[in-house]
């Protein structure tokens, strides 16, 4: 007699906004419905998350009312350890005592402390760090989305290699993303094919204050950028002083689509990424690519993007771009949520 799998998926993340690790779990368990079997998986969520998609074999069930991270400890630990589940984590967090199958994306907080300097940045790195600890040495399974990533886990938090699979990102979802093309006409300062294009977060890492400093050795170029500064550090080397530098704010999805669509390059100068989607995005819709050399970046795009120095701003952006690079295809065919959510639930599966 075969005894079916059963595994329960923590949904603390549609009560979040929309990052890229929720990105990622959104994304998963859509393809993730279309190949497993009734009951072998489901969702739980808590009482007040919002927007769930309905599943044809996942059942979605909303379960506590505590608030923030306090509902993993509390309330879906309780519920896994009432029912006698497997829990599985997509975005990094879960329960300290039932770790069980997490997904760790990366390990900039514990790498990078610079970075994360203010009291939220702190009380923040030093909760992720003890959760890292706690996968690392309690969970049976553990994810993540590069080869660069899981060689960091390996080195810094000594990390068993055969107790960690490398997924990746997908760039599907953005075929479902429309345009908004009123986005020229509400700023008529960005003329078509005339402006570089950055979008992230603006956190240390994302490092723009590389862009900022191309941007004053180039002002006849002009630059743009869409994000919004994180608690989670500081972003003090940004300002609003160079004529050449549109700072954009928030944009929708569909501005953002347009924007890259639209741009002369997407430049993502990162110090640290673990996997890096945004520019997988960008270069879904045609946009050339002119990226760090740093962390996953060259595992992820190949030959197939320009790459700078984050280190060094002395660049000259026109004959970068002139410098043959291989199809966007190379990449973009090798990146799929399919793949990977085949992956997953094979390797799923196959536990003991």
């Amino acid at each position: 007699m075969v005894i079916m799998k059963q595994y329960t998926i923590n949904g603390r993340f549609f009560a979040k906004k929309l990052s890229g690790q929720e990105r990622f779990a959104r994304e998963m368990i859509a393809e993730l419905d279309k190949i497993c079997k009734p009951g072998e998986f489901e969702i739980v969520t808590p009482e007040y998350a919002k927007d769930i998609p309905e599943y044809k074999n996942i059942k979605v069930i909303k379960y506590g009312k505590v608030k923030s991270h306090f509902w993993e400890q509390i309330n879906l630990w309780w519920y896994l350890v009432k029912n006698k589940k497997t829990g599985v984590n997509l975005c990094t967090t879960c329960p300290l005592l039932k770790p069980d199958i997490n997904t760790i994306h990366d390990i900039s907080m514990t790498v990078n402390k610079q970075w994360y300097n203010n009291l939220y940045g702190r009380m923040s790195r030093i909760w992720h760090e003890f959760m890292k600890f706690t996968t690392f040495h309690f969970a049976k399974k553990v994810f993540t989305v590069s080869e660069f990533s899981k060689s960091e886990m390996i080195r810094v938090f000594k990390a068993d290699p055969d107790k960690i699979c490398v997924l990746g990102n997908g760039w599907q979802h953005y075929n479902r993303v429309g345009t908004d093309e009123t986005i020229f006409e509400r700023v008529p300062r960005l003329k078509r094919k005339e402006y570089y294009f950055a979008a992230s977060s603006l956190t240390p890492q994302k490092n723009f204050k590389w862009l900022k400093e191309v941007a004053q050795k180039n002002p006849d170029c002009t630059f743009a950028i869409a994000g919004k500064i994180e608690g989670l550090s500081t972003a003090n080397d940004m300002d609003k002083k160079l004529d050449n530098v549109i700072y954009l704010g928030f944009v929708s999805d569909e501005e953002m689509k347009t924007l890259m669509a639209n741009c002369k390059a997407f430049i993502h100068p990162a110090l640290y990424e673990g996997f890096g989607i945004t520019p997988m995005e960008a270069m879904s819709v045609g946009a050339e690519l002119i990226i760090s050399n740093a962390a996953c970046l060259p595992e992820i795009y190949g030959k197939s993007s320009h790459y700078i120095d984050p280190h060094n701003s002395d660049v000259d952006l026109d004959k970068l771009l002139s410098e043959p690079v291989e199809s966007a295809d190379k990449v973009l065919n090798n990146y799929s949520w399919e793949k990977f959510a085949k992956k997953f639930y094979n390797e799923l599966m196959e536990m003991n």
